[in-house]
């Protein structure tokens, strides 16, 4: 009885049969802030006013894809294989 399909080539995985799960968690990089003296010279009232008008555009899931999105794939072994080989290759891409 098939009880999943493998997200990267489609083939059926058997009940019992060996399958793999890729957990992908792509997530906005926290660096250390650094302020200037110029930063806190500069007047940001425009700037922040612009970037809530871009937000009031957009929906609440949007906005939080730009900050966290976590992804679970089932692979088949030979999947799993390729991807730990390779993770980034342009074949193991959708």
């Amino acid at each position: 009885m098939i009880t999943h399909i493998c997200d990267r080539c489609g083939r059926p995985i058997e009940e019992g049969q060996l399958r793999y799960i890729a957990k992908i968690e792509v997530f906005a990089a926290a660096d250390p802030l650094e302020i200037t003296l110029e930063d806190l010279l500069r007047n940001t009232r425009s700037e922040m006013d612009a970037l809530l008008e871009q937000c009031e555009k957009l929906t609440e899931e949007e906005l939080m894809r730009d900050v966290y999105v976590k992804f679970n794939f089932d692979l088949c072994r030979a999947c799993q294989k390729a991807y730990v080989t390779d993770p980034l290759s342009p074949a193991s891409t959708r």
